[in-house]
């Protein structure tokens, strides 16, 4: 049943006129006689008596009205609700990166929790190039990464970016390091071929060097404990919540590229509820890059 043709015959019921109830809709008279008699034809009554020249409602007509009303309302509550975000119930599959993990993931997650309490995030943490790959198969319906996507299925927006320091254990906290000092210790870095392995490979080689051992892990937590253990020097982002006793940010000449981070989902029917939890996620980015050690 078209809910176009119901509130039609709601307003003709509530105004008494073809006319005016045509005024109100906005659309010819024509269009309310022909709507009316499509959803008498759809119910097989007659809903006003057309042998006056008032619009009087027929006894058909008056046992519908309310629910009609009714119906309408519902149609209503059915579409605000569908807008609001803040209704939003139900399940979110999200894929990250363990860079946010460790810098702003605990914000993000409390800021969902307040905003949309009903709404449930099951994480999957994997490099990029894996949850890429999940997303493509539709195992998640969300992406926090470190590669950019367009495509006209889906929304790709920007972070802010985190920037990104080097990290070595305490017998290395006060010296100052040039680029050749770093080469010569065991590097400890991302994922082989990920965005932050790349770049810091980049930066050696626009200084002509390359480091002899590179240790590609995936784990922070990983590439922390190793640091800490005097194993070798560390890229990692600032502020991140691995830093610590034992692990200390290092007097480098040289500084990395902040690694970018996108907010990736499919254009789909929960597109507002994807893009109110990426407006959360740049919100508690921004709010990270305001950390005195984040910058």
């Amino acid at each position: 049943m078209n809910t176009r043709f119901l509130e039609t015959f709601v307003t003709v019921a509530n105004l008494g006129s073809f006319r005016a109830a045509a005024e109100q809709l906005n659309v010819s008279q024509a269009t309310v006689s022909s709507r009316i008699s499509s959803l008498e034809t759809d119910l097989q009554v007659d809903l006003f008596d057309r042998e006056f020249h008032a619009t009087r409602i027929t006894v058909a007509g008056a046992m519908i009205l309310e629910t009609a009303q009714e119906m309408l309302a519902t149609e209503r509550n059915l579409r605000a609700t569908l807008s609001d975000p803040t209704t939003a119930v139900g399940r979110v599959r999200l894929g990250l990166v363990s860079s946010v993990v460790h810098t702003w993931l605990c914000d993000l997650i409390e800021e969902v929790a307040r905003c949309y309490p009903r709404l449930e995030l099951e994480l999957t943490v994997e490099p990029t190039p894996n949850i890429a790959a999940a997303f493509e198969r539709g195992a998640l319906d969300m992406l926090l990464t470190t590669d950019d996507r367009h495509d006209q299925t889906c929304v790709c927006a920007d972070l802010p970016p985190l920037a990104m320091g080097w990290f070595g254990p305490e017998g290395m906290r006060d010296e100052k390091l040039s680029l050749a000092d770093v080469v010569t210790s065991p590097l400890i870095t991302f994922t082989r071929n990920s965005r932050p392995h790349a770049n810091v490979l980049a930066l050696f080689s626009d200084r002509g060097l390359r480091p002899s051992i590179v240790h590609c892990i995936t784990s922070m937590a990983a590439i922390a404990r190793l640091t800490q253990r005097g194993l070798g020097i560390a890229t990692m982002p600032l502020a991140c919540d691995l830093a610590g006793p034992g692990i200390y940010e290092l007097d480098v000449d040289a500084e990395l590229p902040p690694l970018p981070l996108y907010c990736i989902w499919r254009r789909s029917s929960d597109v507002a509820t994807y893009k109110a939890i990426a407006d959360l996620a740049r919100v508690c980015a921004e709010r990270h890059q305001r950390q005195p050690d984040a910058v």
